[in-house]
């Protein structure tokens, strides 16, 4: 038997799947021809014909199912190693990365960073929250988390989700304020927001634009202050949603109000790309944004 191609066993794997050699070619990101020659290649290497090739899709001989079986073997065995390798990576990862976000985006991210720091024992993480975003160009951060797409054209920017809010109030306020609420009739209601030089915020804007409503009795400067505020019995208030659905005794008012949807966008300097420590924290991120928008789904 000629000597195999690994890859050409993982192509294998791959139209059995599909079923189809052009189904194959998609998912493999290869021309339909090559995959067929590729084929042809893998079939002469081991002495046996792998695939029988109808004009409606491919189906794998008894032989073919075979090899097919011990290539998805040496697959999870290739999956062990490269988990190994990130183990190993994981551990030379050192330094201190600086991010900086908006307070919303920064509670969420506080919250969530814990297990980082034992995949990641020797690397730092500073989250500074301001509403002024910091210039990356300048260094002073590594990572911006912010709520909109940056315009430095020097950045390597992706959006990794979306910051939605709704429309929450205490328990004590909905019993209180039941029938008001129930008609959205909010003359009657109290409200909690951000004070005047925040007042142009859009969550504000929208909270003051409700129809007959006062304007908030209780200003705060921070987005964490009206939280307090609302869960303790202030009044209304406008929460983003991931924070209000995990705080106990809080009542949606309006679940989602989806003219305050956010796209949130990372962003960090081109020359951060190859930076081990950088990477494990990009990667981490993505992967409890993910999360996040699995458990909402």
């Amino acid at each position: 038997m000629k000597q195999l191609n690994w890859d050409d066993l993982r192509l294998l794997g791959i139209i059995a799947r599909e079923g189809t050699l052009r189904g194959a070619s998609k998912k493999a990101g290869v021309s339909p021809a090559t995959l067929s020659r590729r084929l042809d290649d893998l079939e002469e290497a081991v002495g046996h014909k792998l695939v029988e090739r109808f004009q409606g899709g491919c189906v794998p001989t008894a032989f073919g199912a075979d090899v097919i079986a011990l290539a998805g073997q040496m697959g999870e065995i290739a999956l062990d190693v490269e988990r190994t390798r990130d183990r190993q990576d994981a551990h030379a990862a050192s330094g201190l990365v600086r991010i900086n976000t908006d307070e919303w985006l920064s509670y969420f991210l506080t919250t969530r960073f814990a297990r980082f720091h034992d995949t990641y024992p020797n690397v730092e993480v500073e989250i500074i929250t301001s509403h002024r975003p910091y210039n990356l160009t300048r260094r002073e951060a590594d990572i911006a988390i912010r709520p909109y797409r940056p315009e430095q054209l020097d950045l390597v920017t992706r959006r990794i989700g979306t910051l939605s809010f709704g429309l929450y109030c205490s328990q004590d306020v909905a019993t209180r304020h039941a029938a008001a609420l129930a008609k959205q009739e909010w003359a009657s209601v109290p409200f909690v927001g951000f004070d005047e030089p925040r007042a142009e915020f859009q969550s504000d804007r929208w909270l003051r634009a409700l129809p007959g409503a006062p304007a908030p009795w209780m200003k705060c400067s921070y987005g964490l202050g009206i939280l307090d505020g609302v869960a303790h019995g202030a009044g209304l208030g406008v929460l983003a949603t991931f924070l209000a659905g995990a705080a106990q005794d809080l009542v949606a008012v309006i679940p989602h109000i989806p003219e305050l949807d956010q796209g949130i966008w990372l962003s960090m300097h081109g020359g951060l790309r190859t930076s081990a420590r950088v990477r494990a924290v990009v990667d981490f991120m993505e992967q409890v944004f993910s999360e996040h928008r699995e458990t909402r789904a």
